[in-house]
């Protein structure tokens, strides 16, 4: 039995990730598929387009086997908390043989050698990398300079997919997991290319036609019916419908620097804003400069809000980054993986929330339970949307994450 993990965000569910979990399936010679999905919010710092549920239904219904949740401190994390986190909770399992993910390279071999590369540093790279650093480069520009010097012709990260692709392989040999890593080539439109065209558009294109409020016949070509089903009747949350959270947050908060990737530079920034109420994008838009990009803003904004606190985070990288395995929904036939999940988990598998805290040491607990208030918080903010009627008379129903069931498909 092989068993494959895919690390997702599915914001929302589309055509690209049906073409991801079909070829996933094909390459891996998988006879399972487990999806690790994030939960109530993504990577780029924002809340998930439609809640965590109907996404991992879309995921089952699509083809996933088994789909697990992603807690916020780390579906919120920078691209190498955000796959360490993915490679810790598959080995953990003791039931995933491999990882497939997708790339613009579509080769595993030149990923491969680039993540070893810089997981090693050789000297060279580290001189070239310093250089870089020296002449005012960013980081990731710098990064970029000294592989290129390094690997003459290498362009590898340069694109947004090949760049979480090496960070997901730099994982596995930081952790020594024994997972292999597994790669298919991105098809259809780019990861930033926002225009509603073919049948393979990105996530950003559904997401900003969604909030342009464009018909939802015009994405028809975009999505599986299960989203479809979302656009028609699910409310959409957006970065901008917690901007009231965070200018109370910023109103409130005295030490801003305890939380997540919010650095005493970003923190004394943040001291200077004007106590008038804006957006959470124009409130990003007002701190972004050259050290800090908008995603890391928003990152570090949407910590604050949700209470991700700096030093929690590095005492559960410190201790593995996965305590514990949340299990969202599965299809009755993956019966046998979930057997051998059982069977040899190093870690508890949570199927319900009801006493869950009881499996749990108290470092686990409290990451269960910031990941509770956090959808509760998305879920208060989704409710109180439609009540107020900007929900283009959409209605919604508060999800509680104590009764929720786990979704079974047939």
């Amino acid at each position: 039995m092989h068993v494959t993990g895919l690390i997702t965000e599915y914001n929302p569910f589309h055509n690209g990730h049906l073409f991801h979990i079909r070829r996933a399936r094909e390459v891996a010679g998988a006879d399972f598929l487990i999806v690790l999905m994030s939960g109530s919010f993504v990577q780029r710092g924002a809340p998930a387009i439609f809640d965590k549920y109907s996404r991992a239904r879309a995921a089952l219904l699509c083809g996933a086997d088994v789909v697990a949740e992603m807690p916020v401190t780390f579906s919120t994390a920078s691209a190498r908390e955000f796959a360490s986190y993915g490679i810790a909770l598959f080995t953990a399992l003791g039931a995933v043989d491999s990882i497939c993910f997708g790339s613009e390279c579509g080769e595993i071999g030149p990923l491969f050698q680039t993540a070893r590369l810089l997981v090693q540093e050789p000297e060279g790279f580290k001189e070239a990398l310093g250089n870089a650093l020296r002449q005012g480069k960013t980081y990731p520009e710098a990064r970029a300079a000294a592989l290129s010097s390094f690997l003459p012709g290498s362009d590898l990260l340069s694109t947004p997919n090949n760049i979480l692709g090496i960070e997901y392989c730099q994982a596995v040999l930081r952790q020594n997991s024994p997972l292999s890593c597994l790669t298919i080539r991105r098809e259809g439109s780019g990861y930033h290319d926002s225009s509603i065209s073919g049948t393979l558009g990105s996530a950003l294109a559904v997401r900003s036609a969604l909030e342009e409020q464009v018909p939802a016949p015009h994405l028809a070509s975009l999505v599986p019916p299960c989203t479809m089903e979302s656009i028609k009747k699910d409310v959409p949350v957006f970065l901008n419908d917690f901007s009231s959270l965070l200018n109370y947050r910023l109103l409130t908060e005295k030490q801003p620097e305890q939380y997540a990737e919010l650095k005493p530079e970003l923190a004394s920034r943040i001291r200077k804003l004007s106590p008038s109420p804006v957006s959470f994008d124009e409130r990003i838009k007002e701190l972004k400069s050259r050290q800090f990009t908008y995603t890391g803003i928003s990152r570090a904004l949407l910590h604050l809000v949700l209470g991700v606190r700096a030093d929690a985070a590095e005492d559960l990288k410190a201790a593995g980054y996965a305590p514990y395995a949340r299990i969202l929904g599965f299809r009755k036939s993956a019966a046998p993986v979930l057997k051998k999940i059982k069977a040899n988990s190093a870690i508890p598998v949570i199927t319900k929330l009801a006493g869950a805290e009881k499996k749990l040491d108290p470092r686990a607990a409290s990451m269960l339970a910031l990941e509770i208030q956090s959808s509760h918080l998305y879920q208060s903010v989704r409710l109180e949307k439609a009540a107020w009627g900007r929900a283009g008379g959409k209605t919604a129903v508060f999800q509680n994450e104590y009764t929720q069931p786990v979704a079974v498909i047939s």
